[in-house]
Order: structure tokens, then C-alpha cells, then sequence
């Protein structure tokens, strides 16, 4: 069993972020070293509210919110902004943004 971990930029918070690469079969581990358990069962409980809303989320494999960690389902590096700055028809773009917005913020 080949494996390798890799980090990645992570956003703004007290989290860090690396790829779990297992043969073909790629995770997300997602560490907090400061409010540990604070921080993870925030990020895990909206990622769960999103799931059973039928919005796109990563599924959570496994945690040890003592320790600081979560593995999480892996989408890829391709976010959401670059699919929109690809797309031609910008008033499309706008049109999907407000459909989001109405959704989420009714």
C-alpha cells in the first residue's frame, strides 16, 4: 500500500489542511491544534446541516475531536470560484449566485 500526505492552503482559521493519498484513493485530513474540539464539531456540524439539506458537502469518514482531528471526503483542488470565472455567459454566473443566496437566506 502505497501512501503520501501532502499539505494544502488552507482558509483562514485555526485549521490545517493536508491530502491523504492512499493508492488511488485520495482524503482529506483536517487537523485544529488551537480550540480543538470547539473548532471541529462546528466545521463538521455544518458540513452535516449542509448534507441533509441536499447541498454539496464533504462526507465526514472519521474524527478524534480530542486530538484535533477529522478525515473528511476529498472533492479535489478545483473550488467553486474557478468554475464560475470559467463560464462565458457572466449573467448566468449572477443568476446562480442570487438562486444560492435565495436558497440558503430565504
Amino acid at each position: 500500500m502505497k501512501s503520501k500526505i501532502a499539505p494544502i492552503v488552507g482558509d483562514a482559521s485555526f485549521r490545517t489542511f493536508y491530502r491523504l493519498n492512499l493508492n488511488k484513493n485520495s482524503k482529506i485530513i483536517v487537523y485544529a491544534q488551537k480550540e480543538k474540539y470547539k473548532n471541529l464539531i462546528a466545521y463538521s456540524a455544518i458540513n452535516q446541516f449542509l448534507r441533509d439539506n441536499k447541498i454539496l458537502a464533504p462526507k465526514l469518514y472519521t474524527h478524534n475531536y480530542k486530538k484535533g482531528l477529522i478525515v473528511i471526503e476529498d472533492f479535489g483542488d478545483l473550488s467553486f470560484h474557478d468554475v464560475l470565472l470559467k463560464q462565458k455567459n457572466k449573467f448566468q454566473i449572477s443568476i446562480l449566485n442570487f438562486d444560492i443566496f435565495d436558497e440558503l437566506f430565504p
